[in-house]
Formats: C-alpha cells, sequence, structure tokens
C-alpha cells in the first residue's frame, strides 16, 4: 500500500517532473475512493496529451496500488502514452524569445 499522500521529483525522457499523488481524493456511495495523480512538466515542456506540462490523473486508487510505487504508475502512463504518433517532445520555451 502506497503513502496517502506524496510528492516526488523524476526525470522522464530528458524532462523533469514532479509526481502527486492524493490517494483519497474522491469518495463514490459505494465507498470506492478515486485516487488523483498530478504530473507536472517543472520547465514548462509538453508531456503526452498535454501541450500546458500538466497532467491530472483520476484512478480507482486500487489500480494505482498493483504498481511497486506512484512513480512506476505515472512513469508506465507517460511512457503508454508517448507512443502516441502525434506526441513529439517539445524543448522548453526560452525565457527571453527574440522579439525580431
Amino acid at each position: 500500500m502506497k503513502k496517502d499522500f506524496s510528492i516526488t521529483r523524476k526525470t522522464w525522457n530528458g524532462i523533469n517532473i514532479e509526481i502527486r499523488f492524493d490517494r483519497y481524493f474522491i469518495q463514490f456511495d459505494d465507498g470506492n475512493w478515486q485516487a488523483r495523480v498530478e504530473i507536472e512538466s517543472l520547465n514548462r515542456s509538453a508531456l503526452p496529451d498535454c501541450k500546458c506540462g500538466y497532467k491530472e490523473i483520476i484512478a480507482n486508487a486500487n489500480e494505482v496500488d498493483c504498481f511497486d510505487s506512484v512513480e512506476e504508475f505515472a512513469l508506465e502512463w507517460l511512457n503508454n502514452h508517448s507512443r502516441q504518433t502525434h506526441f513529439k517532445a517539445q524543448k522548453p520555451l526560452p525565457n527571453h524569445p527574440a522579439l525580431f
């Protein structure tokens, strides 16, 4: 069983990411809990399925428990979605782009 809440930083495909996990995000009437896994690119690089560098995944807490860690769940999600043909890793935007 994972911690109820965690924040970790990892590097995925050269992109520094922060992974936040909240086990008890939503509870349904039947007693099942939905967990929230947030993946954020620290340098605002695009992630699969999101150009803004932030992805929120709502999943059954038991699905996350099937993995050894929350980080493994998040990295597996990123790897699966990055295989889509339309995803291309982008370079981070420069701090001071040239205007002319």
